[in-house]
């Protein structure tokens, strides 16, 4: 792939946060925008998602001395935790000015805005010195980009020796159909999604030391399952504020997330990887 086309992929990507969707997300998804895990039987989907931050959080080492990168920052949740809980200094980086701008109100809301500063980029490639950060983060991000080896070897160049990368992504399994791959990949906006085997193989070529890898597959259809029935459960307002066609789309697309990762055909995995 040629920078002309990675920067059109980008765009799309960034058009489509930046528009109407971004409602839907704020209403649906909340302050996080990625997967979960549930820790009880009663808790919400907003505590799934926490829980999985908290999860690959009790990894890797955290204090007020760390300096965390987090890919495809979204409105900012993660990076409150980690601030919050950790005292990190955190650098959220964003394709997504309309995110940014929310992520920088709710950040400023909890005085966090000393510790936390919003970046509006493109994560293949960054504009960080090398060797800038402790710990590189991102959860569910980098299914979005084009060439994820160019991000991944942009994640080893601006990790401290020793540096950490700590990340969650969502998967499509080699063996899906030509036309459910086609409908996925159109609905990432990417040209192709990897599987376990792919990271593992690019990390280790870039010199990653493998530290972690978990299969969390088996939670995506629930975590889907409980987005599709938050935009049910909020449709009227939905659809006054971005109109019914962009909401049944919406619902179209979730419910297909949910058929595919009870197929197996989608998946979800954790990644802890050093830099020598």
């Amino acid at each position: 792939m040629n920078k002309k086309q990675r920067n059109a992929a980008t765009e799309r990507v960034r058009d489509f946060y930046d528009g109407p969707a971004d409602k839907i997300y704020k209403t649906t998804w909340g302050e996080n925008l990625h997967l979960g895990i549930s820790p009880g039987e009663d808790s919400s989907h907003q505590d799934a998602m926490v829980h999985a931050t908290k999860i690959m959080a009790a990894l890797i080492p955290l204090d007020e001395g760390t300096s965390v990168l987090d890919l495809g920052s979204g409105y900012g949740g993660p990076a409150r935790y980690l601030s919050s809980s950790f005292g990190c200094r955190v650098t959220g980086l964003n394709l997504s000015h309309v995110e940014i701008e929310e992520a920088e109100k709710r950040t400023k809301s909890l005085g966090l805005d000393s510790k936390i500063t919003y970046v509006q980029g493109d994560f293949h490639e960054l504009e960080f010195p090398e060797a800038a950060f402790d710990v590189v983060w991102s959860q569910d991000s980098l299914m979005y980009g084009a060439d994820k080896r160019q991000i991944l070897r942009e994640t080893h160049r601006v990790l401290k020796p020793g540096g950490v990368l700590d990340f969650t992504d969502i998967l499509a399994s080699p063996d899906l159909e030509p036309t459910d791959r086609h409908r996925l990949y159109d609905r990432v906006r990417t040209p192709e999604m990897w599987d376990i085997e792919r990271y593992l193989q690019e990390l280790i070529t870039l010199g990653f030391k493998i530290r972690r890898v978990e299969d969390w597959s088996e939670h995506v259809a629930t975590s889907y399952s409980s987005a599709r029935t938050a935009t049910l459960e909020n449709r009227a307002k939905l659809e006054s504020e971005v109109g019914p066609e962009l909401v049944e789309r919406t619902l179209d697309g979730l419910a297909f997330w949910v058929d595919m990762a009870r197929k197996g055909n989608v998946g979800w995995a954790l990644f802890v990887a050093a830099k020598p």
